[in-house]
């Protein structure tokens, strides 16, 4: 099974992973949500994911989100992605477009997935125009 980590900053990541759910009709047991808090520090972070991480079997490739490059969420996750030296892909500027492509596509090598990922990012933006 390939695991999705969405490490975001509260409650960005579980309201994702629910409209996610809600668009399936189902729960969706690959989406690990990880949420962080203004008070959360780094080594709290990488607890919580290596937690998580050790909860769904440590996984040896995962795909992981979060929401804004450089901030804490990102961050913990970038620390400690290189303290375990597994294999990933990833992006950020997390959106619901993106999270459903990935669920869509989860079948995909991670290389592949990646790809389809960074289209729909450029697909699920886009203006809004009543014609």
């Amino acid at each position: 099974m390939k695991y999705f980590f969405l490490v975001c900053h509260e409650p960005l990541g579980s309201s994702l992973q629910k409209c996610v759910e809600f668009s399936f009709g189902k729960s969706i047991e690959e989406i690990i949500s990880i949420e962080i808090a203004p008070n959360d520090n780094l080594p709290g972070i990488r607890k919580v994911i290596e937690q998580a991480w050790q909860k769904c079997g440590m996984p040896q490739e995962i795909f992981v989100f979060s929401d804004l490059k450089g901030a804490t969420p990102c961050n913990g996750l970038l620390s400690w992605l290189r303290e375990k030296k597994i294999y990933y892909r990833g992006v950020t500027g997390v959106n619901l477009p993106m999270l459903v492509c990935a669920i869509n596509h989860k079948h995909l090598s991670l290389d592949s997935l990646f790809e389809k990922v960074l289209q729909a990012k450029d697909k699920g933006i886009q203006s809004l125009n009543i014609y």
